[in-house]
């Protein structure tokens, strides 16, 4: 059977993908993001763990966007303090572990965004066709129905 667009989802195809179940991390993935010239989209459900979190984010602490679920509002408000440039925004319903950078790198996981000791899985791919597609058909729709910390 062949993936097709529907209100599940959008079929694509990527050349460039790697597939991780292990205890690997968010710092380790995103360890090049100063050189990323683009933004940097997060969805998460939870922020487990905000020193970890601002040991990633403090290496380009700009141009980063995170939409989190509302129980994760008291981290996100001390992620807003520490890095005033870092747009925050809470969904009551959001529970997605998907990390977009651009150009072209698209995370998709079981883990939150933050530190785990969890084995958990990580699906990577290299596309700007599917970064396009998932910042328009995810990203942006969840942050327009979201509230953004100031």
């Amino acid at each position: 059977m062949i993936f097709s667009n529907d209100s599940g989802g959008f079929a694509f195809s990527c050349e460039d993908a790697k597939m991780s179940i292990c205890t690997s991390s968010w710092n380790k993935r995103l360890s090049q993001i100063a050189r990323v010239i683009g933004p940097i989209l997060i969805m998460t459900g939870s922020l487990p763990d905000a020193e970890y979190i601002s040991q990633t984010l403090g290496k380009r602490p700009r141009d980063i966007f995170i939409i989190a679920n509302v129980g994760a509002q008291e981290e996100a408000r001390m992620l807003k303090r520490r890095f005033p440039e870092v747009r925050i925004a809470l969904h009551s319903n959001n529970n997605a572990k998907v990390v977009l950078v651009a150009p072209d790198t698209v995370w998709v996981s079981s883990a939150d965004f933050g530190k785990t000791a969890r084995i958990e899985s990580t699906v990577g791919l290299h596309s700007s066709a599917v970064f396009n597609k998932a910042r328009e058909s995810f990203f942006d729709r969840v942050w327009a129905e979201a509230t953004e910390i100031s």
